[in-house]
């Protein structure tokens, strides 16, 4: 079972501006990522981004990127995906024990731009980040991160701030 959220982690209220979140992301996450969707492609790679929600949810800050497997039906996974239950799940429980939440969802587009597909609007959640990195002949080109609206109409584009790692 996964666990309740709790009011102060993701979104709770009605204050909720996603044109004002900002994802924090260390370098070294990037490149997992980046590393990630080269490897699967043609298919779309994916996976967790833990962290903590900070300024309310104005803010997430990213500590570990947790590559997933794409366990969406083989054939389609050129343009869709799905985490493996079981493992969102031990992330999710890894993530609690650690104190970190799950703050966004990372995936790639092969061949397609940086932006979410309706697909992707219509699995999403409100207030967690949605990383989509553009990959095209195995290359990463672009990668944007987006927040789901409340409505769930639409995604908006959230500002990545980058930092380094943390030494010591």
């Amino acid at each position: 079972m996964l666990r309740k959220m709790s009011v102060d982690s993701a979104h709770s209220g009605t204050e909720f501006n996603p044109q004002s979140t900002q994802l924090i992301l260390p370098e070294t996450i990037l490149s997992l990522m980046l590393s990630h969707a080269t490897t699967t492609y043609p298919e779309e790679c994916c996976g967790l981004l833990l962290g903590v929600f900070q300024e309310g949810q104005k803010a997430k800050r990213v500590e570990e990127g947790k590559p997933m497997s794409n366990v969406f039906q083989k054939e389609e996974r050129y343009h869709r995906f799905t985490i493996d239950p079981k493992e969102f799940m031990e992330a999710d429980i890894g993530a609690e024990a650690r104190g970190l939440e799950i703050v966004g969802i990372f995936h790639s587009h092969p061949n397609a731009p940086a932006k979410p597909s309706q697909y992707d609007v219509s699995h999403a959640w409100p207030s967690l980040s949605y990383v989509v990195i553009e990959i095209r002949n195995g290359k990463p080109v672009e990668t944007r991160s987006w927040v789901l609206k409340d409505d769930r109409t639409e995604f908006v584009q959230e500002k990545v701030t980058m930092i380094g790692d943390k030494i010591g």
